[in-house]
């Protein structure tokens, strides 16, 4: 963070800047578009019923606007801080169509004509997608770029509200929903929802792999366990080091490797004939036939 003479802040770091604002799957593409020159995001905490605008440069073609001392020669997009990030994100895709729309017609056309409209559901694209914004907000989004009318509609509104109505509630909606093991797109939301959300992430893999090694065993056909007779040992080795149809000895169990995977081998005994997973790292006895 800088501050020059006349008193403006401004963050010189664009991701850092907008990564408690922008929902995570978003921010990248977001980024891209800042990449270009020319271009200021600004962000504004006074209340007011406009949620964000667009401002050209005063000095393009526009000399009575006014911008802040040292801003003239930029395009400007203002937002409402405390905006639900998924009204934040709508609202910034729809004033940077008015950037694009902008550039490519300069004064020529209406603010919210076919121009903006077009622009606005195509630059919309990239963002619609289960990975930044909820399956319910996602369907009114689809109703709505059906005419892509110049107002944040009621609808609109109350698809974003559920989710609360500013960062805050945003927020405090967000880790309620984490600890129930139900995870929404979301902006950074700090440290305490990082590590929450990636043990989430962990509890998904291993009941995922719970669920291929039940589906494996309800599908492979019914047989005796082999004889845990005729083996000879070849020495030790890393249980991960092992392929399928290799024969190992664990604490007096002897067993066939069914399946290797990353972290965890997949393994018979050859007396019960129940499955068991064997962490990679461990070291077991190397059998082979005798």
């Amino acid at each position: 963070m800088s501050e020059p003479a006349n008193g403006i802040k401004i963050e010189r770091n664009l991701a850092r800047a907008l990564q408690p604002f922008i929902i995570k799957a978003a921010l990248p593409h977001i980024l891209s578009w800042l990449a270009q020159d020319g271009v200021r995001v600004a962000f504004s905490d006074r209340k007011s019923r406009t949620l964000g605008y667009y401002m050209p440069p005063k000095t393009e073609t526009a000399p009575f606007l006014s911008h802040p001392k040292g801003f003239d020669t930029l395009h400007t997009i203002s937002l409402q801080i405390d905006l639900n990030p998924y009204a934040l994100l709508f609202v910034f895709v729809h004033e940077w169509a008015h950037l694009v729309t902008r550039r490519q017609y300069g004064d020529t056309v209406y603010p919210h004509g076919k121009e903006w409209k077009n622009n606005f559901k195509r630059l919309f694209q990239p963002f619609f997608s289960p990975e930044i914004f909820p399956a319910d907000i996602l369907e009114v989004i689809q109703r709505y770029f059906v005419k892509t009318s110049r107002y944040f509609e009621a609808e609109m509104e109350e698809a974003c509200l559920r989710y609360g109505k500013n960062r805050k509630e945003f927020a405090r909606t967000y880790l309620k929903l984490l600890k129930k093991g139900i995870e929404i797109p979301a902006p950074y939301m700090g440290e305490q929802a990082e590590k929450l959300s990636a043990g989430l992430r962990e509890d998904r893999q291993r009941q995922e792999m719970k669920r291929q090694i039940a589906e494996e065993k309800k599908n492979r056909p019914q047989e005796a366990p082999p004889e845990a007779t005729g083996y000879t040992s070849a020495g030790h080795r890393k249980v991960a080091q092992t392929e399928p149809g290799m024969y190992i000895r664990m604490e007096g169990n002897e067993y066939r490797i069914v399946k290797t995977g990353e972290d965890f081998v997949l393994a018979q005994n050859l007396s019960t004939g129940k499955l068991a997973r064997i962490h990679g790292l461990v070291e077991a006895e190397m059998l082979e036939r005798g």
